[in-house]
């Protein structure tokens, strides 16, 4: 047996020496498995929609949150995420915790501070409060850069953003200027359309017998033909191709008309339509000779007037040697005592009345005398209270002054002539007669 190595100390103590060990004997352990990475921080949405029953995460300082890991070595470990800056980690951050509960999205579980609010406010109906449909409400967002007035806004010069316009900055007004295009030449537009297509035709010529207008020989409208077919139409004498006819060979090719076999036109004076002739046909149903041989007004018969006159429908006359106008303020005006009208008289009638009136000129004794008259012929007798009385009023039962009478005969005579009007239509007649009387001799 071998001895076992021995090993000389400073002070010559001798000492064993360890046995050497041998590489093939020794067993290493497994080395320790690495922890695992915590689950990463959930992504923000682009709706933010605030969840009320969400964990308020007090221990946690604020814009973190935690969660319990559902998978993995660690599952049912509490980890805490941070979605502003995208980290994660099983310790818990340093920091004071927080005072109160962030408001958490229900949507993506991450804080509302995580998410971003869009560039326009844009309100989604029915939303309670309003929110825009980036899940903020109207005083989170911010006016935009680029005003442009609503039309349909409610208040007037609000912007589409939805901001009114003293809420926008001074940029958000310079941005609305357009750059100024750049202005190109008619030539370089005709360049970019797209070449039309004509017709393969040399010459334009129209058809003057085809239903389209303006349709050529060919059966192409004008606008399919190219400017050399259009110019040597034009070089052509400029009358469209065709050839130039007179009137009489234009009229040759219409439709003739049926004319009447009537020799000559002759206007009937006493038709009831205008332009007929004696034969009863229209002056435009005869022929060209027929309305040659009508001489018009040289060949008119001269007529005076009493043949003019008489060949007039005669017209009904009354039955009355005299027209006499009937003074009655009853009857109608203009009316003759026979009770027709002046106008159905005949002129002997109307010229026999034509004679001189006499107007008998009454003063006011004798115009209280007919009244008088004509008071007891209608009778006074007026009824008072149910009971009737035998006094007869009149002129000459009450004292009255001169102007009281004049007033009452005044009345009497309006009310005999029917009004106040009539009564001075008749006085300004009775003057113009008395005017126009002879003088007595």
């Amino acid at each position: 047996m071998p001895a076992e190595p021995t090993l000389v100390g400073g002070d010559g103590e001798v000492k064993p020496q360890a046995k050497p060990v041998d590489t093939a004997d020794v067993v290493l352990a497994p080395p320790p498995e690495p922890e695992p990475n915590p689950p990463p921080p959930p992504a923000p949405c682009d709706t933010y929609k605030e969840d009320c029953g969400a964990p308020a995460c007090l221990g946690c300082p604020p814009g973190w949150l935690s969660r319990t890991a559902t998978e993995g070595q660690n599952a049912g470990t509490v980890y805490y995420f941070c979605c502003a800056e995208g980290v994660s980690q099983w310790a818990c951050p340093a920091g004071a915790p927080k005072a109160s509960a962030e408001p958490t999205c229900g949507v993506c579980g991450t804080l509302k501070s995580a998410h971003s609010v869009c560039g326009e406010w844009d309100p989604q109906p029915g939303s309670e409060p309003l929110t825009c449909r980036c899940g903020f409400v109207k005083e989170d967002h911010k006016p935009c850069l680029n005003y442009r007035v609503n039309m349909s806004a409610a208040n007037f010069g609000d912007c589409k953003c939805g901001f009114p316009k003293d809420m926008h900055d001074m940029a958000a007004f310079a941005s609305g200027a357009k750059p100024k295009k750049t202005e190109r030449s008619s030539k370089e537009l005709r360049d970019e359309y797209t070449r039309k297509q004509y017709a393969d035709c040399a010459k334009y010529t129209v058809n003057l017998e085809s239903a389209n207008f303006g349709e050529c020989i060919c059966g192409r409208p004008k606008a399919e033909h190219s400017p050399e077919a259009l110019a040597k139409n034009a070089a052509a004498g400029k009358t469209a191709g065709t050839t130039r006819q007179d009137s009489g060979e234009v009229r040759e090719r219409f439709a003739q008309k049926e004319k009447v076999s009537c020799t000559k036109y002759e206007p009937d004076l006493t038709g009831g339509e205008f332009g007929m002739c004696k034969c009863g046909a229209k002056r435009a149903d005869h022929t060209d000779a027929a309305l040659a041989a009508d001489t018009g007004a040289k060949a008119a018969k001269q007529q005076n007037a009493a043949e003019v006159h008489a060949g007039f429908v005669k017209r009904v006359v009354a039955d009355c040697a005299k027209f006499e106008l009937n003074m009655d303020p009853a009857a109608a005006f203009g009316t003759c005592v026979c009770g027709r009208p002046r106008g159905e008289h005949s002129e002997a009638a109307l010229a026999a009345d034509k004679g001189p009136r006499a107007v008998v000129k009454k003063n006011s004794e004798e115009v209280r005398r007919d009244m008088e008259v004509k008071q007891e012929a209608i009778g006074t007798t007026v009824e008072t209270q149910g009971a009737k009385t035998d006094v007869a009023f009149g002129l000459g039962n009450t004292v009255r002054t001169a102007a009281d009478e004049q007033a009452a005969v005044q009345a009497a005579i309006n009310a005999r002539a029917g009004g106040a009007d009539k009564a001075a239509a008749l006085n300004e007649f009775n003057e113009m007669m008395k005017e126009a009387a002879p003088a007595p001799a």
